[in-house]
């Protein structure tokens, strides 16, 4: 989405610490309108509105839009509280004890605030670490450009092709591959769609180009090509199954290689014999590997892992081709020749890029508009298994997705450039506007104790940390700003296996590895709801301990359409002493977005602003009589509601339960 760009100038303010109000302002207002109408644009293009929390991959990330509007209203001086304005958490301190993809923490450095943000995962506190440290682009520029050209030397032979026209040497852009399945007559190569590609004039590049008869003979043997939708063999009637005894990555066959001609451009054309030969040689290379050992690449028993061990794959190593291997490890050795001050970004950039160099990453490059195009591993949020594989060369030197240098301008250059001249939009009567936010900086100075952080603004301190008992004092933070875990049927920690496994290998001192996910919040099974609410009670009860009195409050995002998550938060929230103050509701899910598509799913977030102890709310909230109707929206807004009115309650266990039930039953 393209916008017209202007600045702002920077609004000048005295550059003391700002001292907290004992009022604050959102314990009384919040700009839901504005608010909701930023957060439907950016919720479409997360990444472009943020680039500098999207190094690298990560779930469930909270519109920054939504939490700079959070944020905002925590400023002690009203004039700095304008959407637009710059700064204004000068001298406060925010925490997040539940980070994960930083949201809270890189909308609160912008406005120079002192960050601490807490996870359990190690992916996430590398990544904020990581996208907030200040380097200079120049230094990231030559340290990419030294390495991708030692990645270079080492893959070019094995991604060198010919031009079909001109017979000269080119350069392999991708391979597409068929997945081989078997029945009674033997085996077929499947693929998602013969067709490859839509042309000009309403034509078409289809399979049979290449294989007119669709059949693909390679020596003395010879399989028919099938497109996925025929599951069944027409000649003895079996289903056709999966070569579960073969090595994952091998149980994909090359069908069509894609280049670039330095004269004649992009081509497609068939797998050739020299083409199968680079293969090949390949192939005995990657044999001689030194990999992580077995136990470290193992697959675990995870809710989504299961998918993998489902089909045999008991190794991460065999959903990687035999190229796709040497570049792994030549991306290891490579990275512990780079400077220290530089291993970390660089890493997570190579273990990102692993999402399109990976068997599992398949091809939707057939529109005209998507030429040569990655559907990424996540694409939805679980492991895909494409019958047409596309196999990336990492270090192609064209403008391609998922390749090294395209994944270094848009996760580090573009990235870099935003946080140094943050851009925000705003709605005219023209359309929507590109403002540059002139005087913030998303980065600021890494500190490793709680100490150091009162000596200058945009500090940070972020550490992988149970947050159930945080290395801080009593008293000690403004406000705690935060997005607690779904509740159920996130299986996010099991997923970033993938990445775990070759991050271990990549950066082996820069985290705890051999943390126990099993600790987090999140209840996979009805029998782990009682986990949810002891461990998230745990955690509330410290952010209470933490909070200065009597401006502190503990503010989040939230909702669930069950009831007994509401159940579970409502204990959580009772055993840590807290309080509703007041509570928003805002936008927060892209409609066609993998999560909620075609589904009967909630699209906001309520907003709840608490406050430690301090006796009940003057009869704040009263309880809501029932669902109007099953509205997105005006759930969230009756259950923050009901949420209030059991806080001030008196109320057991067994009241709070039916309770809830009541009001959602047939929800």
């Amino acid at each position: 989405m393209a916008f017209p760009q202007t600045q702002l100038s920077l609004f000048q303010r005295p550059r003391q610490r700002h001292v907290p109000a004992r009022v604050v302002a959102i314990d009384q207002v919040f700009p839901e309108e504005a608010a909701n109408a930023l957060a439907q644009v950016e919720c479409f293009n997360k990444h472009l509105f943020r680039p500098n929390t999207y190094l690298h991959k990560w779930w469930a990330r909270r519109s920054g839009t939504t939490f700079r509007h959070i944020l905002k209203q925590l400023s002690p001086v009203p004039e700095l509280r304008d959407y637009y304005t710059p700064g204004g958490l000068e001298g406060l301190v925010i925490l997040d004890p539940m980070m994960g993809g930083g949201t809270t923490l890189h909308e609160a450095i912008r406005m120079g605030a002192t960050v601490i943000g807490f996870d359990l995962d190690p992916i996430p506190v590398l990544q904020v670490r990581a996208s907030l440290t200040r380097l200079a682009l120049a230094e990231k520029k030559r340290v990419f450009a030294r390495f991708i050209g030692a990645v270079d030397k080492v893959l070019r032979p094995l991604f060198v092709t010919r031009c079909p026209t001109c017979r000269g040497a080119a350069e392999t852009q991708f391979v597409l591959h068929g997945l081989r399945k078997a029945c009674g007559c033997g085996e077929v190569l499947l693929v998602d769609s013969l067709r490859l590609r839509e042309e000009v004039h309403n034509t078409e590049l289809r399979l049979e180009s290449f294989y007119p008869d669709l059949a693909v003979r390679r020596g003395d043997g010879a399989w028919k090509l099938l497109e996925k939708s025929q599951g069944r063999c027409a000649s003895c009637g079996e289903t056709f199954r999966d070569l579960t005894s073969v090595r994952f990555a091998e149980r994909y066959e090359p069908l069509v290689l894609v280049g670039g001609c330095p004269e004649h451009g992009q081509f497609f054309k068939p797998i050739e014999d020299p083409d199968l030969a680079v293969i090949r040689r390949a192939e005995r290379a990657a044999a001689a590997l030194d990999l992580p050992t077995a136990q470290a690449l193992a697959v675990p028993r995870g809710p989504k892992s299961r998918d993998l061990l489902g089909r045999e794959v008991r190794s991460y190593a065999d959903l990687f081709s035999a190229r796709q291997r040497l570049y792994l490890a030549t991306a290891k050795r490579l990275l512990e020749e780079v400077d220290e001050e530089h291993r970390l970004w660089l890493g997570l950039l190579v273990s990102t890029s692993l999402e399109y160099n990976c068997m599992l990453a398949g091809y939707k490059g057939v529109a005209k508009c998507r030429a040569g195009a990655v559907r990424h591993v996540f694409s939805h949020h679980a492991y895909s298994f494409p019958y047409t594989a596309l196999e990336c060369n990492p270090a192609f030197s064209g403008a391609s997705s998922g390749t090294l240098r395209r994944l270094f301008e848009d996760r580090i250059v573009a990235a870099t450039e935003w946080a140094h001249a943050p851009v925000e939009r705003r709605k005219t009567p023209s359309g929507w506007q590109k403002v540059v936010v002139l005087g913030e900086i998303d980065v600021g100075r890494e500190q490793n104790h709680m100490e150091a952080l009162a000596s200058e603004p945009r500090q940070f301190l972020v550490v992988q940390q149970d947050s159930t008992q945080m290395p801080l004092p009593d008293c000690s933070v403004d406000f705690v700003v935060t997005d607690p875990p779904y509740f159920d049927s996130v299986q996010y920690s099991d997923l970033s296996h993938f990445f775990r496994v070759w991050l271990r290998w990549f950066l082996p001192g820069e985290a705890d590895w051999d943390f126990d996910p099993v600790t987090s919040a999140v209840a996979e099974t009805e029998a782990e709801a009682e986990k949810f609410r002891r461990v998230l009670g745990q955690i509330f009860g410290e952010c209470n301990r933490v909070l200065r009195r009597p401006h502190g409050r503990l503010i989040f995002t939230y909702h669930h359409w069950r009831a007994d998550a509401w159940v579970q938060l409502t204990l959580a929230l009772k055993a840590a002493d807290f309080h509703l103050v007041n509570a928003f509701t805002v936008f927060s899910e892209n409609p066609i977005s993998v999560h909620i598509r075609r589904l009967n799913a909630l699209k906001h977030d309520a907003i709840l602003v608490l406050r430690p102890e301090g006796g009940p709310s003057n009869g704040r909230w009263a309880r809501p009589s029932g669902l109007a109707n099953d509205g997105s929206e005006e759930f969230c807004r009756t259950c923050a509601a009901h949420l209030g009115w059991l806080l001030d309650a008196e109320c057991d266990e067994a009241r709070i339960a039916s309770a809830w039930r009541e009001l959602l039953r047939g929800k």
